[in-house]
Order: structure tokens, then sequence, then C-alpha cells
């Protein structure tokens, strides 16, 4: 059984970037590992004289509020050390990449807003990887930071197993005959609990470090157009991003005339990997 915990970054009146990610931990290593991020995290929101219950990586890293005290080195070695931890043994990282403009001009067929487009694509990422995995034991939970507008739209989606969904994460046919094997409604997100479940991200570690992993690729990716504000911005988020990059699922190979494969091929950021 696995837990994936998910936060999102970027609106549309900040800029043209919005990214949503999830952290993905083995139900088996869940504690062990809330506790190493618990080890960083905690010394942050322990800073004195302050009630500081959630960790918001935009304000911390530019020094803002509570976080002024500490010096810009501290933070930025913070940071470094959640990504080290975030692509160790036992966890994977789901995301996606889009523009705001690129998603108006290409709305989703059923006008779903970009928060639960977003939310099923990490579904079908995690499915598509546990559907292969060999002897897989228990299913997938997913654990959205708190967002009472939209988590009830994912949350259908994925009851009701949504078919337009299914050229993501379809697999080849086996033996000599070329093609994909289509879905049913039986084996469609079957590896994954038909609902999702939502929590303040104050109450869960993982969610706030999933915060992190946002901001970072929204941050880098922003800067593929924009200026730094400070000396070094773009090589650090660069050097973060590519240490992320190493346990991120990716899309793979897709059946090519599915309308929800080129769908997310249009509405994601130039320079996000599907």
């Amino acid at each position: 059984m696995k837990f994936v915990y998910v936060d999102e970054s970027g609106a549309e009146d900040q800029g043209d970037v919005f990214v949503m990610c999830g952290l993905m931990v083995d139900a088996y290593s869940l504690r062990k590992k809330t506790e190493k991020f618990e080890e960083l995290l905690n010394p942050i929101l322990g800073i004195p004289q302050t009630t500081v219950k959630e960790f918001k990586t935009k304000k911390f890293i530019e020094g803002k509020g509570v976080w002024k005290s500490i010096e810009p080195s501290d933070r930025m070695e913070f940071l470094k050390k959640v990504c080290a931890l975030a692509k160790s043994r036992g966890l994977n990282t789901a995301g996606l990449a889009l523009s705001f403009s690129l998603i108006k001009k290409t709305p989703h067929p059923s006008q779903l807003h970009h928060w639960p487009v977003s939310a099923m694509f990490l579904a079908s990422l995690v499915q598509k990887k546990m559907q292969v995995k060999p002897k897989n034991k228990g299913l997938t939970v997913f654990i959205m930071d708190d967002n009472p507008r939209y988590m009830p739209s994912f949350s259908e989606e994925l009851y009701t197993k949504n078919d337009w969904f299914d050229g993501l994460y379809e697999v080849k046919k086996t033996g000599s005959r070329p093609g994909w094997k289509p879905r049913n409604h039986k084996d469609r997100f079957d590896q994954i609990i038909n609902t999702a479940f939502s929590i303040k991200s104050d109450h869960a570690t993982l969610i706030q470090v999933a915060d992190v992993i946002c901001y970072i690729y929204r941050r880098h990716l922003e800067l593929t157009s924009l200026p730094e504000t400070w000396r070094g911005e773009k090589v650090f988020y660069r050097e973060l991003f590519q240490l992320l990059e190493d346990g991120r699922l990716k899309l793979g190979h897709c059946p090519p005339d599915r309308p929800c494969v080129e769908f997310y091929k249009t509405i994601k950021h130039t320079e996000w990997d599907l």
C-alpha cells in the first residue's frame, strides 16, 4: 500500500505556471520517512517567539515574516536537504506543470478546472507505475492539501473511472499482434482507492514537503522566461530541479492517437517533460 501526498503551487494572478506534485511513499516506511522530514522541518517551524504551524516555501526562501531571521545561505541549504531526502530510496514524485495561457486556449473537453485536471494526471501516472509492479500488495491512497472547491471534482472522476483518461495508462498488447490493450471498467484506476482524501497541510508533514517540491519546480520553470531576482537564482533552482527529476514518474510510451495524451501535451509548460 502506498500514499501520495499532494500539494500545488501557482495562480493566474501570480504568473503563467501552475504545478501540482505528489510525494509517494510506501506504508511500511511512512513513519520513518515522515520522521526524517520532520527532523529537517521542526527546527524551522520552531523558531523562538513564533506560532508558525505551516511551512510555506515561497515565503521561506524569500525571507519574509518569521523567516527573515534565517540567513539566505541556510535557507538555500535547507531546500537542498529536502530535495536530497525526497529522492532517497523508497520515495517517488509525480507531477505536472502546466501553462495557464495554454489551457485557456485548449480547455478540457468536459470543462474540468486545472486543479482536477492536474490531479487526474497524477493519478494516471501512479496507476501506470503500480499496474505493472510485480506482486503489488495494496492500493494507493491520494491525500490532497485541502481544497474544498475542487476536491469533489477529483473524487468524482476517480470514483466514476472516467474512460477519457484511459490512454494515459494503457499498456501494449503482448504477443505478435501490435497495438494497445483497451481498458475496461474493472481495471480502470484499479490500483488506486476510488476516492481521494484531503487534509490541512499543517496536519501532514509530507504535504508540506510536497509544497517545497512544487515551488522548486514552479520557480525553475518561471526562471526559464523571467529574469532572476538575486544573483545565482537560476543556477540554484536548476540544480534542485535536476536533483528532483531523478525520482519523478514520467508518462513514457502512450497510444499516440488518444485525445487525453494530446491534451496534456498541449497544456503542459513547454519546458516540462511529461
